[in-house]
């Protein structure tokens, strides 16, 4: 029975901690390389342009109501003013 244990012992540690030390041992490879630095870069990159497209949005939507409150304010009757673009239904061109 003694002798199983250090048996049993070295498969749990191979089967358990292998795939650990693979994926250690790629992430190391990969901060040596660059390329988690330049991952990281690209991650930013992508993460700036989303914030600058939705600060865009959020004007152009602000201008949006901003054109619809002038038409109802010089008289458009509501019903003439096409709705609201949403996602599901698209009523603009």
């Amino acid at each position: 029975m003694s002798d199983l244990i250090p048996q049993i012992t070295a498969l749990v540690l191979a089967v358990g901690v292998g795939p650990i030390a693979l994926k250690l041992i790629d992430w190391f490879k990969a901060l040596r390389s660059g390329k988690a630095r330049d991952e990281k870069q690209r991650n930013r990159m992508a993460l700036g342009q989303l914030e600058e497209e939705m600060s865009y949005r959020r004007v152009m939507q602000e201008y949006a109501s901003k054109l619809r409150r002038m038409l109802i304010d010089l008289g458009i009757p509501e019903e003439r003013i096409p709705e609201w673009p949403t996602r599901k239904h698209r009523s603009y061109p």
